[in-house]
């Protein structure tokens, strides 16, 4: 290895630049191009801008000299892109002079021989980045005409960043700052040329990019590829791999490159949801155990697998991902307020469910499932179903979340111990459970409630409905000021007379599952506190829940009856209707 203080001029004696196809894309924003403007544009020509690590690719006599770009390629993208921008800013006069000598060319294009007339762009970027860079390169792309809200290149972004930023600098700084990145004698990089015998991963991982530390998708990637090309020696059949079962699902276009950064909530934690597709391949394949690693461990952990592995076993788990990855991006959703929810469409109940609940910890388990029964939808359903219920009957509950991650690795390694974990919960417990229940899991569980009758009644003219509901308490938390005439009846029908005790019983019933209902709008908040009647009627121009009735829970279960002449509520409509909801919520979430 040898290490060297250089100018960027070094790019002029190189022939190819090429970045690995399997690094990450060019990620540098707003705030890494204004930092190296402004310094540059303070001392260019005693700023250190950091260190890019090359390594030359054997080739043969004759060929194109190529280099590997192994570490730096966001700077080093980043430079030759306001290499490019400086060139733009200046006439065409300018422009003529900045070519006479031959570096401007030199260091961003190269000939594949002297006689070539074509200028071939130097830096080769991967497929997501290759065509935007070289257009912007090759000068064939107008700042003023790309629109940074609907531009989805960082590419093209850096470039109208420089070009608009330059504006506001004086003629005679561009020309210092074009002359200064142009100088053989400023060395703002820190060269580093590897021989064929040093291990470009093991210096890789000790380097980050300034600002932008990889992530560990990033790293796996890395070192699944170098391994790849380690194992197999065969560069085309490696790159033929990379494509086939890395690009084509990770970063085939910029739609699959937005979903897999998208991040995701696991907790209390956002995680990318290529981070979390690894982690469910890792827990499937049995090497990360949930009970002993964390996500922070990830990338170390699949390091020490991939190196475990042979040329045949490494090039089956490279596909593995793949086809995890699809299964996904096809299996694993994510709602938006304008979804449409239908009992039947058990996928996306499940998911719904757990999102409602805030559990992802069975996703790997979910994975496992769908590759496990691909192609026999009914064992898939069972199975779905049961983890749903699973999910359901613990947390009305309120059972402890904290062994989900052993439960999903015994899962995977036998699923036929849900069985066993379901009947831990009998209905008795659940019965117990929804009568005192949070808003948030009641609103989940009154929504699919609503969703179970209209699947079974011909009398709705929709079966599928968007989750927008808000959740309104019939008897309100605060009752004391406009319920106290209201008698507080106990389990035997009779009127509990000592107000204390009568108290702690109406506060305790508030909870119930069946003191509550779904309205489409919010309530006044000071009619919401108001005795039954006028909560239901409203009052002037304050809406009352007859107004908001949409839902049959709320139409047939309250409002029919309070206008066929039943205009009150109580204890015992709370009891009644708390019984008849838990009959449907286990006859939805039976644990047989």
């Amino acid at each position: 290895m040898k290490a060297e203080a250089r100018s960027l001029t070094f790019l002029a004696n190189e022939g190819e630049v090429k970045i690995p196809f399997f690094q990450r894309a060019y990620v540098w924003d707003k705030t890494n191009w204004e930092e190296l403007i402004s310094e540059l544009l303070q001392s260019s020509k005693s700023h250190f801008l950091g260190s890019l690590i090359l390594k030359q690719i054997e080739i043969q006599s004759g060929s194109t000299k190529q280099v590997l770009v192994i570490d730096g390629q966001q700077r080093l993208t980043t430079l030759s892109i306001l290499l490019r921008a400086l060139f733009d800013s200046f006439d065409t006069l300018l422009q003529e002079k900045c070519q006479q000598d031959g570096k401007f060319d030199a260091c961003l294009f190269y000939k594949k021989d002297m006689f070539d007339d074509d200028l071939l762009v130097k830096i080769e970027h991967s497929k997501v980045d290759k065509k935007y860079y070289q257009q912007v390169i090759r000068g064939e792309i107008v700042a003023d005409a790309i629109d940074l809200h609907t531009c989805n290149s960082n590419i093209l972004k850096c470039y109208k960043f420089f070009v608009d930023r330059l504006v506001n600098v004086s003629l005679k700084d561009r020309q210092t700052l074009f002359n200064d990145l142009l100088s053989s004698t400023n060395s703002i990089l820190v060269v580093i040329d590897l021989t064929e015998d040093d291990d470009e991963q093991a210096i890789f991982d000790t380097i980050n990019s300034a600002g932008m530390r990889l992530s560990s998708a990033d790293i796996v990637k890395n070192v699944l590829f170098q391994r790849a090309f380690e194992l197999i020696g065969n560069q085309e059949y490696v790159e033929a791999l990379y494509q086939d079962s890395w690009e084509s699902v990770f970063a085939n276009d910029e739609q699959s490159i937005t979903f897999w950064d998208t991040a995701r909530s696991t907790g209390r934690m956002m995680r990318d949801n290529i981070e979390l597709l690894l982690h469910s391949i890792a827990v499937i394949e049995g090497f990360f155990d949930p009970e002993k690693h964390s996500l922070s461990d990830l990338s170390n952990i699949y390091k020490e697998h991939i190196r475990r592995l042979d040329k045949n076993e490494l090039t089956k788990f490279i596909r593995t991902i793949s086809e995890f990855a699809k299964l996904y991006r096809e299996k694993i959703i994510v709602f938006e307020n304008s979804d449409l929810f239908g009992f039947t469409d058990y996928n996306k109940r499940l998911f719904h469910v757990l999102s409602v609940c805030d559990v992802s910890t069975f996703h790997p388990y979910i994975l496992f499932l769908y590759r496990k029964y691909e192609g026999n939808e009914t064992k898939l359903a069972i199975s779905l179903k049961k983890l749903e219920t699973l999910v359901i009957r613990r947390t009305v509950c309120k059972l402890e979340t904290k062994n989900y991650n052993k439960i999903c690795k015994d899962l995977i390694s036998d699923s036929s111990k849900i069985d066993i974990l379901l009947a831990e919960v009998t209905d008795n417990d659940v019965s117990n459970g929804l009568m005192s229940i949070s808003n948030k899991h009641a609103a989940l569980l009154l929504f699919w409630v609503e969703l179970f009758r209209r699947k079974n009644d011909n009398r709705y003219d929709r079966d599928e409905l968007k989750y927008t509901y808000t959740l309104e308490h019939l008897l309100p938390q605060k009752w004391e000021e406009h319920w106290r005439n209201v008698p507080i009846i106990d389990e035997d029908g009779q009127s509990i007379t000592d107000w204390e005790e009568a108290k702690k019983y109406r506060y305790k019933l508030i909870y119930s599952i069946g003191n509550m209902t779904l309205l489409k709008s919010s309530l006044n908040s000071s009619l919401r506190n108001y005795e039954f009647q006028r909560k239901v009627e409203g009052e002037g121009r304050k809406r009352g829940i007859k107004h908001y009735a949409e839902l049959g829970i709320t139409k047939l279960d309250i409002v029919t009856h309070y206008e066929t002449g039943d205009r009150s509520w109580d204890e015992i409509k709370i009891r009644k209707r708390t019984e008849k909801i838990t009959e449907d919520v286990l006859k939805i979430w039976s644990n047989i």
